[in-house]
């Protein structure tokens, strides 16, 4: 369901056809398999001595950003998959540092969707982080929460170059400082995939970031 082709030992067209009966079988006894996903507390423990144990493994905020604009999407979903408290230590650093900021992107987003004129849009968040826009604003729009590691039930895990979205479904597609990897390319052309025509780009970087910004 992550879009992604898994390699290796593939089932073979007899055996799918035998999962999909198992499947049915399932169904009709009517047990039902939950899975709970944990929710992921923003921000982590302060301890001090916590604190040193996540920087000394993970990095502080600026070296992380290096390593995330730096990697493809795809290599850094996968670590964060296998490791969710790196993708939790940055955005407990993130949340400590928006608090100086003149601008926060999130902040503006949630307002220009909160504007009287606008109700009931279909909103793409990539890149959610922990998904405060939707939070904000549910009430008022349907809003789909991206991000490689899922803070809640609310949100869904991954790699934001592939959503599971169909064409042309969203009037609203946001990047709040999350064009973060090498082929963070890849990240607009999904977006204009998803976006209807006349949809809505918001696009949220540091202007200092990019060498010609009318060229990007």
């Amino acid at each position: 369901v992550d879009g992604v082709v898994p390699e290796g030992n593939l089932r073979t067209p007899t055996q799918a056809q035998q999962d999909i009966m198992d499947w049915l079988a399932r169904l009709e006894t009517g047990k039902i398999a939950e899975i709970q996903r944990p929710v992921i507390k923003i921000p982590l423990s302060g301890e001090p001595s916590e604190v040193a144990r996540r920087v000394a493994r993970y990095g502080d905020f600026s070296r992380m950003n290096n390593r995330w604009y730096a990697a493809a999407s795809d290599s850094t979903h996968a670590r964060l998959a296998e490791s969710p408290e790196e993708w939790a230590h940055y955005h407990t650093m993130y949340s400590q540092l928006r608090e100086s900021w003149p601008v926060v992107p999130y902040q503006e987003e949630i307002r220009w969707l909160s504007e009287p004129e606008r109700e009931g849009l279909v909103v793409g968040d990539f890149g959610c982080g922990e998904a405060l826009i939707a939070k904000a604003v549910s009430e008022r729009h349907r809003v789909y929460s991206f991000d490689h590691v899922a803070i809640d039930q609310t949100a869904v895990a991954c790699d934001i170059s592939r959503v599971p979205l169909k064409d042309g479904s969203l009037d609203v597609a946001i990047f709040c400082l999350a064009l973060m990897g090498s082929n963070f390319t890849d990240y607009l052309r999904e977006a204009h995939r998803c976006l209807h025509l006349d949809g809505w780009l918001h696009i949220w970087e540091p202007a200092s970031y990019f060498d010609d910004v009318g060229k990007f």
